[in-house]
Parts: C-alpha cells; sequence; structure tokens
C-alpha cells in the first residue's frame, strides 16, 4: 500500500497537467459505484395500490407535432383500468399541427367504441387555440386547455410518454396521502428510430435517471418531472394556474418549486414510465440534450457544476492523454470503463420492464456524448426548443431570439 501511494506520488509530480483529471475520475468512479447503489436500492411496487376513493381525473396532453409512435403513447393513456371518471384533453395551437391529425383519430376511435381497456367514463377532446400567454409554448398550451378541467385531479404528461394500465391509479393513491401536493415520475428511454434515438435514450436510462436517485439518497435533489406531474385542481389554482409559469423554460421545476412554496410535498412515484425517443439525426439528440443541460445550469449553477463527477470515462481519458499513456492512466480509464458497466448492467436489471437493455460497447459512446454536452453547456449560446433559439436568463425565463440574434415576438409553438 505504501509502495502504491509512493507510485502515485511519482506519476502525479511527473504529469502534474494530468493530477486534476486524475482525481476527478477517481471522484467520478466512486460517484459511479454510490449510484449502482442508489439503483439497487430503488424498489418499484410490483402492484398499484388503489386509491380508497377514485374522483375524476383530467389529462392534460400538450401537442406539438406528430413524433413516432405518438399514436400509440396517447392511446396508453386511454387504456386506463381508473374506476373514476377520466377526461383526456389534447391541445394544439394550430389545427394544421400533425400532432392534431393523430389526435383526432384517437378521439374518432373513443367515441366510436374502438378503444378496449378503459375501466371507467372515458371522454376525450381536441382543443384547439392559437392563443399565446408566454415564451413557454407548451404553457400556454396548457393554459388554454386549462379553462377546459372538469374534475379534482389533474395528470400533465409529456406527448412523447407511454404509460401502463394502472398509471392513474397509483397517481391517485399516492396522491391522497397527507401533505403531498404533487406526484412526479422517472422515465426510462424507448428508443423508436435507431442509432440516434438509442443514443438518446441512454442519456436518460444512464444519466439522469441514476442521477436523480443519487440525488435523493444524498437529500440533494427535489426532482419535478415533466414525463409526470399529478395533482389536485385546488393546489393548482392556488399557485396561480399555469400562468405562474408561461415565461420558464423548466416549467415542470418552476410547478414544482411553487407547491413547495405552499408547504406541500413533490413526491416521486413507486414506478418508472416511458419515454419515446425519435431522434434520427445527431443535431436532434445535441440540441435537446444541450437545451437541458443550459436549462438545469441557469437554474442551479452550483449543483449543475457538481455534476462534473458523473463522467469518469471523460476526465480518465484526459488524464490519459496529458500524462502520456502512462499505465497508472490506463488502469484508471479501465476502472472507470468498468464502473460505468456496472452502472448500466443494474439500471437495465432493475429497470427492465419500462425500456430495454442496451448494447454494452455503446455505453462508453454515449458518456463521451454526454461529457462533451457537460463541457460545451459553459460556452455561451442560446437553446434551440420547437424550431426557435431562445436566450435563457439566470432564472430560466426565456426569450425568443431572432434571426440578427434580436429579442422577437415568440412564435406560437
Amino acid at each position: 500500500m505504501v509502495q502504491l501511494g509512493s507510485d502515485l506520488a511519482d506519476w502525479v509530480s511527473a504529469a502534474p497537467i494530468a493530477a486534476p483529471f486524475f482525481v476527478l475520475a477517481i471522484v467520478s468512479c466512486l460517484y459511479t459505484l454510490l449510484a449502482v447503489a442508489s439503483v439497487r436500492r430503488f424498489r418499484a411496487a410490483e402492484a398499484a395500490v388503489k386509491p380508497w376513493k377514485s374522483p375524476g381525473v383530467t389529462v392534460l396532453k400538450p401537442l406539438y407535432g406528430a413524433e413516432e409512435g405518438l399514436y400509440d403513447n396517447l392511446l396508453s393513456f386511454c387504456r386506463q383500468n381508473y374506476a373514476g371518471p377520466v377526461q383526456i384533453l389534447f391541445g394544439v395551437h394550430d389545427a394544421d399541427d400533425p400532432a392534431a391529425a393523430v389526435a383526432r383519430r384517437l378521439v374518432a376511435a373513443v367515441r366510436a367504441g374502438r378503444i378496449e381497456g378503459a375501466a371507467g367514463k372515458l371522454t376525450v377532446e381536441l382543443v384547439v387555440d392559437p392563443a399565446q400567454h408566454g415564451t413557454n409554448g407548451k404553457v400556454s398550451n396548457l393554459i388554454n386547455l386549462s379553462s377546459r378541467i372538469e374534475n379534482e385531479l389533474v395528470v400533465i404528461a409529456d406527448s412523447d410518454i407511454m404509460v401502463a394500465p394502472d398509471y392513474l391509479c397509483r397517481l391517485a393513491a399516492a396522491l391522497q396521502r397527507p401533505g403531498v401536493g404533487i406526484v412526479t415520475c422517472l422515465y426510462r428511454g424507448m428508443p423508436l428510430a435507431g442509432l440516434w434515438s438509442r443514443i438518446g435514450a441512454m442519456g436518460v436510462d444512464y444519466g439522469f435517471l441514476p442521477n436523480v436517485l443519487t440525488g435523493l439518497s444524498l437529500k440533494m435533489a427535489e426532482p419535478c418531472i415533466g414525463a409526470t406531474i399529478a395533482l389536485r385542481r385546488c393546489t393548482l389554482d392556488a399557485i396561480g394556474g399555469f400562468a405562474a409559469i408561461k415565461d420558464q423554460l423548466a416549467d415542470d421545476y418552476a410547478l414544482g418549486e411553487a407547491v413547495r412554496e405552499r408547504g406541500l410535498q413533490v413526491v416521486l412515484a413507486d414506478f418508472v414510465v416511458g419515454h419515446a425517443h425519435s431522434e434520427t439525426e445527431f443535431s436532434e439528440v445535441w440540441r435537446r440534450d444541450m437545451r437541458w443541460a443550459r436549462t438545469i445550469r441557469s437554474l442551479n449553477p452550483a449543483g449543475y457544476f457538481g455534476t462534473a463527477v458523473t463522467f469518469p470515462v471523460g476526465w480518465a481519458l484526459l488524464a490519459l492523454l496529458a500524462s502520456g499513456f502512462a499505465p497508472e492512466a490506463a488502469v484508471l480509464a479501465g476502472a472507470a470503463l468498468l464502473c460505468r458497466t456496472i452502472l448500466q448492467d443494474q439500471v437495465d436489471e432493475r429497470f427492465e420492464a419500462a425500456g430495454c437493455r442496451h448494447p454494452l460497447w455503446l455505453g462508453p459512446v454515449r458518456d463521451l456524448f454526454s461529457f462533451a454536452i457537460f463541457l460545451g453547456s459553459f460556452v455561451p449560446g442560446q437553446v434551440h426548443w420547437r424550431g426557435r433559439d431562445y436566450a435563457l436568463g439566470e432564472d430560466g425565463v426565456m426569450e425568443p431570439v431572432g434571426v440578427d440574434g434580436e429579442a422577437a415576438e415568440a412564435e406560437v409553438a
């Protein structure tokens, strides 16, 4: 042990440029092992706990564009075994939006009685409303839908989410616990369109998901995740409705903060939903991941900087290069790869029902992609969302940017 310490000290003295990378890689390996333990501790309930009552639920589905798998994703919300009445509102700003055609098809199928699996009374409606209330097009869509909410419980879910038949039962049961203001869900990636969609899904599976669980285990994370946000209608009204977050890019985060300020808890559900990925090009994955990274950095700079410890492969590779391929650095690179491979395997084992296994050899490729996103997020720039570039303020407020670089009126999204 003494000899090993002496060898490491000699190596650091001989390669001072590599020393910070070496330290970061070691710390990142330790963090990854902690993430493995956090993933293993997560226990998804084997069966839904039925709520002691089944109040009516309104599901809000803001739509924009007809991504791959949209019909099946929306259909999964119609096939719920929930005993109470369920109202589903699909919202678009433009009647010619391709998503509107998909929603009309599903509405017609429900009204014709062709959808099996709905236990209670199910009503569906497509709402077309061009009104724009702020710079966040999704929230504007939610504001337009909110006047039509008929039920006590409200569920907001992104269009690319697929759920199991007991989804609403689980949410209603969790919301009935004392002090709970919001129930939110983790999600796994479901690749639908080849390599780049798989790369996108792997970022969710082996980055987002274990990082959230580790943050929770360390009591350093308070997630409110747009994949699912369930709350009571009275809670939504008490925080000022969706208008309170109309200019926030991270609308889910802002909604969670507003509810916590009312003294209510935001809790994580004991199940995981699926998140469809349909990216077909490198640029699609890069822009989306960069938007997420810059948004998180704008809201929590210190916390985001701390995520440097989630990239053992990237830091180990830099240590290897900076040291001139020293044997110690090569061993460290191997250890980093092993740690990330173990994490990938454990995520797949624990959450296999909500997603799919990805090739182990592709893990390091995704890791280096994520590392490049992390480094690139510190370079000044805009975020790209729904066909428009936005400047992002320190408080998470976004402002659309025109082609000339000047702030411009928001395009309806």
